[in-house]
């Protein structure tokens, strides 16, 4: 699955580098990275469970999506579109994608801690420069993480993403 890994890589560097430059990635990026993450681990630790695991990630995702609508329509007073303006469909489709690659535990961490990072990138962004509207590239940047992480697993192979037995050991 080397290939495989080697061409998820390559994709998320490409929706990085896009989300960057032109704050827009292209969609199909999206479906490819989501296979190649299920084919990845599919092939490590069977389909049932991997499917167990991303059922998981979804569902994660679905309440961190729905507790942030609730968030931003109580404080607009209405019902907003949180893709109209507070995130991109990207950024949606994106988190969609890694929860195909992550066990349980990791996906929480690779969601809080993204998210933590990115969040330190605004505030230094937004301290140098004095632009009212800031648009923070989350897919770009988390995809960029997600690479560094994959290419570390190359070099360390006792690090699996896809695996929460690390977490149990300690």
């Amino acid at each position: 699955m080397l290939i495989a890994e080697i061409l998820a890589l390559m994709c998320l560097l490409f929706i990085g580098y896009q989300d960057l430059r032109y704050r827009a990635v292209y969609w199909i990026c999206f479906p490819i990275v989501a296979s190649l993450f299920l084919l990845i681990k599919t092939d490590k630790i069977g389909w049932y469970v991997s499917m167990q695991e991303a059922v998981f990630g979804l569902l994660f995702f679905a309440l961190q999506f729905f507790l942030l609508w609730i968030y931003f329509s109580v404080k607009e007073k209405k019902r907003v579109a949180l893709t109209s303006g507070y995130l991109g469909w990207g950024d949606v489709l994106f988190l969609v994608a890694v929860s195909f690659y992550f066990s349980p535990f990791n996906y929480i961490i690779f969601y809080v801690l993204s998210m933590v990072l990115v969040l330190i990138y605004a505030i230094i962004t937004r301290l140098v420069q004095s632009k009212k509207h800031l648009e923070i590239p989350l897919a770009g940047l988390q995809a960029l993480m997600l690479s560094i992480l994959i290419i570390l697993t190359f070099f360390y192979p006792n690090l699996i993403p896809y695996d929460d037995t690390w977490i149990y050991r300690l």
